[in-house]
């Protein structure tokens, strides 16, 4: 781990970044916007100036007050830096929502040191909630900033999967075929599901009111601000077959991680996952 006042300036700094990147698609989300498809030739990938607008943002701040660090980006290609460093940013986590008017997409902004999530931060500009969490030496910690000000994230308490709520964004449009009859499985066993929740998903189950989220087809800027998070609130993430979540893939996240060694008998059968 590197030292606190390291990770205290890139918290600090990640926590402006996110104020001006919501002073910039709070806007364009009200007045709505168009979307090109950056997919030309499969499934509509959509992109706005917003995205691109927001990323542009974010990255010229962080080469100001960082140049050595490593940024990696949605919409624009990689930057090596020269030392343990590396911001991973989603300008607009749900660009469909955005688009479509349904307040659940959010700004994505993760520090790693080492290649391992230490700082995430999932900001919700519609909705005027933001989701931080941090890891150091002394553990995780993780908390809500809204208009009534700052509280601690918990995850809940679940057992059992038969009394867990479930999420996954679109499963049919996520998953494969294989992948779907696991999650068929799972979904069947648990209390109830909700989807379309992008990140907030996973904000949710740091916050102890959704149990699982069940998603596959991940990039690393779509699930690493959450693991700082997620772990900070005493829940769990990992891929269907328990590794390290942080490059994405298939991703299993868990408010109470006793709930793991229950879906990962059926998410294990899915021979494409």
């Amino acid at each position: 781990m590197p030292n606190q006042s390291d990770i205290d300036t890139r918290l600090n700094a990640a926590q402006n970044m996110a104020d001006q990147a919501r002073e910039l698609t709070q806007p364009a989300f009200v007045r709505g916007l168009s979307a090109d498809n950056k997919n030309k030739t499969g499934v509509f990938d959509p992109v706005t100036k917003a995205d691109k607008a927001a990323e542009k943002l974010l990255r010229d701040l962080i080469e100001t007050s960082f140049p050595g660090d490593s940024i990696v980006g949605e919409e624009y290609p990689d930057k090596f830096g020269d030392n343990d460093w590396c911001w991973c940013l989603d300008p607009i986590d749900g660009t469909r929502a955005f688009v479509a008017g349904v307040p659940v997409w959010g700004t994505l902004i993760a520090v790693s040191f080492r290649d391992e999530p230490i700082i995430g931060i999932i900001d919700h500009p519609a909705l005027g909630e933001r989701y931080i969490g941090r890891l150091d030496k002394t553990g995780g910690k993780a908390w809500r900033v809204d208009a009534s000000g700052t509280a601690p994230l918990k995850t809940q308490i679940c057992a059992k999967l038969n009394d867990a709520v479930l999420s996954c964004t679109e499963p049919m449009a996520m998953l494969s075929r294989g992948q779907l009859a696991a999650y068929e499985m799972i979904r069947r066993t648990a209390r109830f599901t909700r989807l379309g929740l992008d990140a907030y998903g996973y904000a949710l189950t740091a916050a102890g009111r959704i149990d699982l989220v069940i998603e596959a087809g991940l990039a690393p800027y779509d699930v690493r601000s959450h693991i700082p998070i997620i772990k900070g609130a005493g829940g769990a993430i990992t891929t269907w077959h328990g590794g390290n979540a942080k490059d994405g893939g298939a991703v299993v996240c868990a408010g109470d991680p006793r709930l793991l060694d229950q879906v990962y008998p059926y998410l294990q059968r899915a021979m494409d996952s």
